[in-house]
């Protein structure tokens, strides 16, 4: 690695691990099968490694770095927040297999679909991030990312009343709250990124 680490590249791959681990959850939800969840929860965790792997080598970089391209306080921000968001998206996967969820609630796949929408803005947005001091499209894409963040908090009000307007016993509606919340924080995890760039884009400017 040496000089030659890329840390907007390496910012980019994770958001593209996250990305991947959004796919295998909208996968899982539209074909779901609970007789698979270990093996779901397999790949994810597969994919959340990489991450961190990717995370471990940024990291180790920068301790021997004389001068980084961006502040290293905004590097190491930037890492965690995508990492979490990964993180957040094996959460899901992961309580659906504790739970023992036999069957999918329409509102999950409706969620797992902007989650997936939120993502690829963000991909979209580390990829733009290298050219931050003169790109077009950055400030937007950061943008739009929290409107999709919006969306999410009303899609989650809205699931949630619905859940509680539907006569079902009460365990399965605190069973389907934590999940929903799991949902709901995955659309957070990407708005934090949002907020890291744009605080980056600031403090480097």
């Amino acid at each position: 690695m040496g000089r030659q680490f890329d840390y907007f590249q390496a910012f980019l791959e994770m958001g593209q691990h996250s990305l991947k681990a959004g796919e295998l959850l909208k996968e899982t939800l539209e074909t779901y099968d609970s007789s698979v969840l270990k093996e779901r929860m397999a790949q994810i965790h597969t994919v959340e490694h990489s991450a961190d792997t990717l995370k471990h080598q940024l990291t180790n970089q920068l301790i021997r770095e004389f001068l980084p391209p961006i502040e290293r306080e905004d590097i190491m921000e930037l890492a965690d927040v995508i990492d979490d968001l990964t993180d957040a998206i094996e959460d899901v996967v992961i309580r659906l297999y504790m739970y023992n969820i036999h069957q999918i609630d329409v509102p999950a796949v409706v969620f797992c679909d902007l989650i997936i929408e939120c993502i690829q803005t963000l991909v979209e947005a580390l990829q733009e991030f290298r050219h931050f001091k003169k790109s077009s499209t950055l400030d937007s894409l950061i943008t739009h990312i929290n409107e999709l963040e919006e969306k999410g908090d009303q899609l989650y009000a809205e699931t949630m009343h619905e859940l509680f307007s539907t006569p079902q016993d009460s365990l399965a509606i605190m069973v389907w709250m934590e999940i929903y919340e799991r949902l709901e924080k995955c659309c957070d995890r990407c708005e934090d990124v949002a907020k890291a760039l744009s605080r980056a884009v600031l403090n480097n400017s």
